[in-house]
């Protein structure tokens, strides 16, 4: 029997606060974002909670998705250059009592390969951190990025995945339109 991941779904990363963020330019200087205001099958996701959907570590899918997810992190780069508007996020695994969910971050700064961001959810493997908790996250561990602007989302690889395994119906409601 395989262990599920707990992934920490595209709610939090969709509803939480926004960032009118004015971009930077690439450099080795910290760059600052602004804040604004605040029984799976092996193939299918679990709902877990309102906010969390598990899957497979062996999900084909989802592993895909992250693997786009990281493979792009120079698009969210030229984007974030761009002055491109909306809520940025990364989403990084988070270990804790020996359980790893994958949760996204809304993003504070970048610098020296390290983004800097306030934990966009609740964690739900142990109450060592919290949402709204500061962290810093390497680069090489972002597993996906997003940048949500309205209904408008950059990004977003395992949402996207997320979406596809859920009843057209339900991922309508949410009203997002995935650019590039």
């Amino acid at each position: 029997m395989r262990n599920p991941v707990l992934a920490v779904a595209f709610v939090a990363a969709l509803g939480y606060g926004f960032f009118n963020t004015l971009g930077h330019m690439p450099s080795n200087k910290p760059v600052t974002i602004p804040e604004a205001a605040p029984g799976a099958s092996p193939t299918a996701p679990r709902p877990v909670q309102e906010n969390v959907v598990a899957y497979y570590t062996g999900d084909e899918a989802m592993q895909a998705a992250k693997k786009t997810g990281r493979s792009t992190l120079p698009r969210f780069h030229e984007l974030i250059a761009a002055g491109t508007p909306g809520t940025y996020t990364v989403k990084f695994p988070l270990t804790q009592n020996g359980a790893t969910e994958h949760i996204w971050l809304q993003l504070l700064g970048y610098s020296d390969g390290t983004f800097v961001g306030l934990l966009a959810d609740e964690p739900v493997n142990g109450n060592k951190y919290k949402i709204g908790d500061r962290m810093k996250v390497a680069e090489a561990d972002v597993e996906d990025w997003m940048i949500r602007n309205g209904g408008e989302v950059y990004g977003g690889y395992t949402t996207r995945q997320a979406f596809a395994d859920m009843p057209k119906e339900q991922a309508a409601k949410y009203g997002i339109t995935f650019k590039d």
